[in-house]
């Protein structure tokens, strides 16, 4: 548990940010009292509606992350008002002081409900080799809490007020993502061309870059998209959804190697694919006959498969129809591999489970481009099925079903592994006392953190409710213990709130290694595992168990 002198800076803390945006409403109030009195007399002048716009966008970008959600939904409404008369270049009067009134009204119905969801940890201060995060946003209070709350989430986050600063900047040093408000800038070139504007400064970034805004439209996204951007997220932000999507996208960086098997009985084809396909880094099975594709293909697992069209004995088509009768394979993309120019036999290979053709002779650039591309597509619908939604990590069929593989992996080639289940202590308490939102913050943090503190290679995901199931590839029970005690701690140390006062919670865990049960099968493991961390539960909570004989 954290001590109580940390929970209480952690409570002025928010309490601070809280009362020093309360205080800028009341700035903001004022100036829109102000351009409504210069809007009433000139209803035309393009220098208050800009500035009025201004005013509003703020609003509806902050509000709601402050726990405002109303006064930001309707700020934002009347800032499309706005943009519409200033697009339309025309002389309309707006009613700026109703909008005044209005509200100041729905500001009052959210100060009797509000809550900033949040956390924070003191735990994680100084952690080498955390992801390192640049956010640029001009609000400078609102950069202030989302650089809070992703350092709690593990990344380091250093902030830039707009993309003029971002350009400015000397060092050598590059952010693992880039997180950018699509209009921080005060340049006029973002007016006319948003999409050059952003090109223009980003052209020299490789990481992944965010964009975030207040405006949830087709043309917002887009330009997004055109800009460089890998997603665009709504404000007000849901930091729990936002700090999830981060940790899985960089970790998507350290994934494992695109694998592709080749099926060709030209020995010389196979060894020049195989030679083009490793050279940029992906892992590649040969095979020169169908005989032994069947046990290979549970060994590799393969996430593509380049077949030649005509075999000795059978055909490409064939095997592929024979894969898709099998669940697991189904789904696995099918390239053939042939000269055939005949486009009824081509038609028909696919109809039975073919997915592209090459043709010979093969060009390298096409080919590794076109096994990228299908790889990147099955793992993104394979992510979209298997993983849960609310903390990125496998759901509770898929997390069975990848300890089941390493099981199966490990009779064939001995190997040591450990199942890992987790729980969070006193869930039930959580929800019941500061809500169903700040109990999926708290859910959330530990697949974020499960994500950071373990290898790319290790198996992550969430049983059910609270509970967690961890798989660890080649690793004894000792170290297994030494790294779930690691997070353990890491999420103690975190505090949460929700309005009230800060809290903290705390982890139980068991865990089992294979090796001390060598009879037991990946089902009697996953119990073992579970009986272990009834028994941390049983000991006091808070703590790891190890299964024994």
């Amino acid at each position: 548990m954290v001590d109580s002198t940390s929970s209480q800076a952690f409570a002025k803390r928010l309490k601070t940010l809280s009362e020093a945006y309360s205080k800028r409403l009341t700035s903001d109030f004022e100036r829109l009292t102000e351009l409504a009195t210069w809007l009433a007399a000139d209803a035309s002048c393009h220098e208050s509606l800009t500035q009025l716009n201004s005013v509003l966008h703020s609003l509806a970008g902050s509000a709601g992350t402050f726990g405002f959600e109303s006064l930001g939904r309707q700020a934002r409404e009347y800032e499309l008002l706005v943009a519409k008369v200033l697009k339309q270049d025309a002389k309309q009067s707006l009613p700026v002081l109703d909008w005044v009134v209005q509200l100041q009204r729905t500001l009052e119905v959210d100060r009797k409900r509000k809550a900033i969801v949040g956390m924070e940890t003191t735990r994680l201060e100084n952690i080498d080799g955390a992801p390192s995060i640049w956010l640029v946003e001009r609000d400078a209070m609102l950069a202030e809490y989302m650089a809070q709350q992703l350092h709690s989430f593990g990344f380091q986050v250093r902030h830039f007020l707009d993309a003029e600063e971002l350009h400015q900047d000397k060092k050598k040093s590059s952010p693992d993502l880039l997180l950018i408000d699509h209009r921080a800038t005060q340049c006029e070139a973002i007016r006319e061309n948003p999409v050059a504007f952003w090109q223009t400064y980003l052209k020299d970034y490789t990481c992944p870059i965010l964009f975030t805004g207040t405006e949830e439209s087709f043309r917002a996204r887009l330009h997004a998209l055109r800009s460089g951007g890998q997603n665009y997220f709504v404000k007000p932000l849901d930091m729990i959804k936002l700090a999830s999507h981060i940790a899985q996208l960089i970790k998507t960086k350290d994934s494992q190697p695109e694998r592709v098997m080749i099926v060709e009985d030209d020995a010389e084809i196979a060894h020049h694919l195989q030679c083009v396909l490793e050279n940029v880094g992906m892992q590649v099975s040969v095979f020169d006959r169908p005989d032994p594709l069947f046990e290979a293909i549970n060994d590799f697992n393969p996430e593509l498969i380049l077949m030649d069209l005509w075999l000795p004995g059978i055909t490409g088509a064939e095997i592929a129809a024979l894969l898709g009768q099998m669940e697991r394979w189904s789904q696995v993309p099918v390239i053939y591999l042939s000269g055939e120019s005949n486009a009824e036999l081509r038609g028909q290979a696919l109809l039975r489970g073919g997915d592209a053709f090459l043709e010979k002779p093969i060009d390298t650039d096409l080919l590794v481009n076109l096994c990228r591309s299908r790889v990147m597509r099955l793992r993104k619908t394979e992510d979209t099925k298997n993983r849960d939604a609310l903390t990125g990590l496998l759901k509770h069929a898929s997390i069975k079903e990848a300890l089941q593989h390493q099981w199966l992996l490990a009779q064939r080639k001995p190997q040591n592994f450990c199942a890992v289940m987790l729980d969070i202590d006193h869930f039930k308490s959580v929800n019941d006392m500061h809500g169903h939102a700040v109990g999926d913050l708290v859910i959330a943090a530990v697949g974020t953190l499960l994500r950071q503190r373990f290898r790319s290679t290790d198996k992550l995901g969430r049983y059910g409710g609270e509970e967690f199931t961890v798989v660890l590839i080649d690793c004894t029970a000792d170290n297994a213990v030494s790294m779930v005690n690691s997070l353990r701690k890491d999420f103690a140390a975190i505090q949460f709130t929700g309005g009230s006062e800060p809290f903290s919670c705390t982890l139980s865990a068991g865990v089992v290694d294979n090796q001390h049960f060598p009879e037991d099968t990946a089902e009697s493991l996953l119990n073992r595992a579970d009986q272990a961390l009834y028994q941390a539960k049983n000991s006091g909570r808070n703590r790891v168990c190890l299964a024994a004989d």
